[in-house]
């Protein structure tokens, strides 16, 4: 029973620990490829805390998926009534909060997801650069 509870909790709390890092690097690529708009304190606290909370809330209520996803549902529409500045900042807030169910549920999704849009972002932007130069 010990060694059950004992991996339960090293994965998940692994799992805890790298929705806060995979948020982090998701905002140190944002402020790489010169997204104004990400760099405040706010957004960096945003960016870390959005995915550990999602997960947290998938976990305590995961016994019922749908009751779980209705939860950060209702918790999305609360923070999506504050108008949103660009469609670029729409989406992070989508895949933040799709961070954090993938790694409550399947933490091979959320690496895949992770790895897409740091490739994204940085394929887009280097594809731009090159454009602007022609």
């Amino acid at each position: 029973m010990t060694v059950i509870f004992s991996n339960l909790f090293s994965s998940s709390l692994f799992s805890f620990f790298f929705t806060i890092i995979a948020g982090i690097i998701i905002f140190v690529s944002l402020v790489l490829i010169n997204q104004r708009w990400v760099k405040t304190i706010n957004y960096f606290f945003t960016f870390t805390l959005l995915p550990p909370i999602t997960f947290v809330i998938t976990k305590v209520i995961s016994n019922n998926l749908a009751l779980s996803l209705g939860m950060i549902g209702a918790l999305s529409i609360i923070r999506f009534r504050n108008p949103v500045k660009s469609p670029l900042e729409l989406v992070m807030y989508f895949s933040l909060i799709t961070i954090g169910i993938s790694m409550g549920v399947n933490y091979q999704w959320s690496l895949v997801l992770i790895f897409s849009i740091i490739l994204v972002l940085f394929s887009t932007y280097f594809v731009t650069s090159v454009i602007k130069k022609i």
